[in-house]
């Protein structure tokens, strides 16, 4: 099977189809369907250790159950179905998957002495798809014992059109079909479906085939009504009552000895049908065609050229891809818009919380998202700025892909540009957050990182960034991505424009400014207490205290700078010439507040702005070195030739502020509240920022600007970084097996949410990263040994397109120069609702399916 080369001939989108896709996409009805049609199936409910849904809303469910087979109390304690922190899993996750074709997942559960696999392979019309369930029993568990349950279900069975489902037994017909499944719905047509066993099995009872019809708010919690139907069933046996027939609900139930194999396949009616050897074929040949397309677009460059890198890179891409999900259901919003939401009273806060306590809160009619995940077992749903940031390895990967996923973002947004920081859609989602966490504010935002993906697409286009991944539609169709760009265009300026307004700075004479500073371009985030400020993604990182209405934040204006300069070059793409000049306006207007509003002359860093409320009423910088502190330098709003930027390699590079063996700290050693109260942002290293610090370092330290001393410095900070943070992250997953969302600056041990890949992956954009070995006049000269001359030439993301130009060939140069077009471009992380400001969830609620 020619998994490799899959896509091709079905890749057409009409641009109809895409505006209607952009148009309709989150209506209320079923009939949404995927931008190309190898998205249609896949393991798209990543909360589940596997589970697959089409893309299509409002119709087919399926999931996988197993437990211990000794007994029923034993079994029903054992019952895996929802990824977990505290399983008892030695870790998880994808060996190796590419969402195009399938892939195969490792589940290593210690607990039940069972090793696990789920081979999963779609068909490239998608039509048909199989997954292979492999069970090996641990060294010294031979003879254990598991149940394994199958589950499908059929949503919203009583709208859009009649759905039916119906299974049959087949066990005793003398074949490997044990079960077998038809179906028809409008948005899917006719299907079947079928569950085969191997004739190596050792079956303990006979498959039992198990066919209700539940209650539309239990459609998807198939572990709860399991667990109901065994204490309805008599006895203490591990098997229900066999049941085949019409239902909204299916359970398909065996029960082995030993190793194991069962096989599910899916086929619209008319269509060819995976058999399982095809399986076997197709996996073991996507395996092969992903591990040499993986070193195609991310090549290793010395000194992560060891074999023990190879795996490593797949398995962390891999997880970022397979935890895409696709997500249908309502939201809660607050759309009351209290005046005590504008924030502008001393004590903002305790009467902004009053108003929410009174407000009536409005569930939204079904919306749809695709959107890669956090983590699966911790932050199983879409963030919005973490998103930006998954999309960085993804657009390098499969641009389509990347595309489709920034459509279904889009598509969220209401008429006054607002798009929900955290989407919780359904109550599936909500099960898995505390209800004072679950209601969106139109009037909190999140940084704009969705508007920065367009230039780093644009460089696709043009081919100034070179693109080693599938084919893409729009890079073989200059009319196609035309649209596209026309179309995503003013939705990303409806988005700037709402932030800037909603997030503004009070800039009447209530309260004073520094008098150089340009009038109405400083910024706040709307949503902060004393301790908090999450919708800045930064949640315990310290800021003013108390909150005061005429506060600025440094990281507010540095997005607001970060993103017209991505508009201004959508702008001059598309020919907009009026636009561009007003977002090219707008980039000059916070480059120069940056250093009027936020420089602190005498500390000699960038800080937050507040007002002495004491009596003076003065303006006064609130100084906290940090992450907020490199924020000019994060979002490309410094060059190598700025006055400040040899201060701020000053405050990056040293020990006893951000610096340490493990990436940078979010906050200064040297800071009163490192690593107190909650310590989520308050020294921790985060692979997000750290990513985006060492590619602008590089950046800088190959411009052909600027004094050479300072150039190599940041060459030299950029390099040193990246090996530090490439072997935090391999080393935390080579000891546990799992990646982590934060890491510990003094051990480098894996911190909070474990199986969390999300950002995390963008580490797999460094490896490929080569560094000159020093810098003579004004152009970077390669290191002995690189085997080919180059000259990289960086245009920063402010003013010049954001882009990089190699005069080279090879692979791992084309592969480079395409993590360089990204360092100007990268996002924000998201803002965090989940943790209280840090704290986990785990402490608030039972991470079960059922709600409480």
């Amino acid at each position: 099977m020619a998994v490799v080369s899959r896509c091709l001939a079905i890749l057409s989108l009409s641009l109809g189809a895409l505006a209607q896709s952009l148009g309709n996409f989150n209506s209320s009805t079923s009939s949404s369907v995927p931008e190309q049609p190898w998205q249609t199936w896949g393991p798209y409910r990543p909360n589940l250790y596997f589970g697959v849904r089409p893309t299509v809303p409002e119709t087919l469910l399926m999931g996988l159950m197993w437990a211990n087979g000794d007994d029923r109390k034993t079994m029903l304690k054992s019952l895996r179905d929802t990824c977990e922190q505290n399983d008892g899993m030695q870790g998880y996750g994808w060996t190796f998957y590419d969402t195009r074709a399938g892939g195969s997942q490792a589940i290593h559960d210690t607990q039940l002495q069972l090793e696990l696999r789920t081979d999963f392979l779609k068909s490239e019309d998608g039509n048909s798809w199989a997954v292979r369930i492999t069970g090996t029993p641990k060294s010294g568990a031979a003879d254990v014992k598991t149940s394994l349950i199958l589950h499908t279900a059929v949503e919203k069975v009583d709208s859009n059109g009649p759905k039916s489902l119906v299974c049959d037994n087949r066990s005793k017909d003398g074949t490997q079909v044990e079960a077998a499944c038809h179906g028809d719905m409008p948005a899917l047509g006719k299907f079947e479906f079928q569950v085969l066993g191997d004739t190596q099995n050792k079956p303990i009872h006979d498959t039992v085939v198990k066919s209700i019809e539940v209650t539309e708010d239990r459609i998807w919690q198939a572990k709860s009504v399991l667990v109901d139907l065994f204490r309805d069933t008599a006895g203490n046996g591990i098997s229900l009552n066999d049941a085949p027939g019409q239902g909204n609900m299916h359970f398909v139930q065996l029960a082995f000895q030993g190793p194991f194999q069962v096989t599910f396949t899916y086929q619209a009616t008319g269509t060819p049908l995976l058999e399982a050897n095809a399986v076997d074929s197709g996996i073991s040949s996507l395996q092969s065609s992903f591990a040499t397309r993986v070193d195609g677009v991310f090549p290793r460059a010395s000194p992560f050229q060891q074999e023990k890198y190879t795996h490593f890179t797949q398995e962390i891409l891999s997880n970022l891809l397979g935890g895409l999900g696709f997500f249908h259901g309502d939201t809660k919003v607050d759309d009351s818009h209290a005046p005590e939401y504008e924030e502008t009273d001393a004590n903002f806060w305790v009467k902004a919380a009053a108003a929410r306590s009174r407000a009536s809160i409005t569930t939204t009619p079904p919306l749809t998202l695709l959107s890669h995940t956090p983590s699966r077992p911790f932050f199983p749903r879409g963030f919005l700025w973490d998103e930006g940031f998954h999309l960085l390895p993804v657009i390098e990967w499969d641009l389509d892909l990347a595309v489709s996923v920034l459509h279904s973002w889009l598509s969220l947004m209401d008429d006054d540009g607002w798009i929900g920081r955290e989407q919780i859609l359904g109550p599936e989602a909500r099960s898995r957050v505390p209800p004072e966490f679950q209601v969106q504010y139109p009037h909190y935002a999140n940084p704009p990182t969705l508007s920065l993906l367009v230039p780093i697409i644009i460089a696709k286009l043009t081919g100034t960034s070179p693109y080693a991944g599938h084919p893409s539609v729009y890079l073989s169709s200059p009319d196609r991505a035309s649209a596209m760009l026309r179309t995503i265009y003013p939705l990303l300026a409806r988005h700037y424009a709402w932030f800037r307004r909603t997030q503004a700075g009070n800039f009447t004479e209530i309260y004073p400014r520094p008098a150089s500073a340009i009038p109405g371009t400083g910024f706040r985030w709307r949503g902060r207490t004393p301790q908090h400020t999450l919708t800045s993604g930064l949640d315990d990182y310290p800021r003013a205290d108390p909150p005061h209405p005429g506060e600025l934040h440094i990281d507010a204006l540095a997005w607001v700078g970060a993103s017209a300069a991505a508009l201004e070059q959508v702008a001059s793409y598309l020919g907009e010439t009026d636009d561009a000049a007003k977002y090219a306006s707008h980039v000059a207007d916070v480059k120069h507040n940056l250093d009027a509003l936020h420089w602190d002359s005498t500390r000699k860093t960038y800080c937050d702005a507040t007002v002495d409320s004491s009596g003076r009423n003065e303006y006064v910088l609130v100084c906290r070195e940090g992450y907020l502190s490199l924020f000019p330098l994060l979002l490309g709003l410094m060059d190598a030739t700025h006055p400040n930027l040899d201060a701020v390699l000053d405050l990056l590079g040293d020990p006893d502020r951000l610096w340490s063996e493990h990436g940078l700290r979010s906050l200064s050693k040297s800071d009163e509240g490192y690593a107190k109260d909650e310590d989520y942002w308050r020294g921790a290293v985060w692979m997000n920022l750290n990513v985006l610090a060492v590619l602008r370092l590089r950046d800088v330290g190959l411009s052909a600007d600027g004094p050479a001393a300072v150039r190599n410095r940041a060459a030299g900070l950029a390099a040193q970084l990246r090996q530090r943070l490439v072997d935090t992250v391999y080393g935390s997953w080579e000891a546990t097996g799992f990646f982590w969302e934060q890491y510990s600056d003094v051990t480098g041990e894996g911190r909070r949410s474990r199986a969390f890949t999300g950002w995390t992956a963008t580490v797999v954009l460094l490896m490929g990263l080569e560094f000159p070995g020093q810098v003579v006049g004004s152009e970077p000269v390669e290191s002995s040994g690189s085997g080919r001359g180059a000259l990289l030439v960086l245009a920063g993301v402010v003013g010049v397109p954001a882009v990089a130009v190699m005069l080279i060939s090879g692979v791992r140069r084309r592969a480079m120069v395409a993590v360089a077009g990204v360092v100007n471009l990268l996002l924000g992380w998201r803002t965090s609702w989940k943790e209280r400001g840090g704290r986990g969830y785990e402490q608030v609620i039972d991470l079960d399916e059922r709600e409480r």
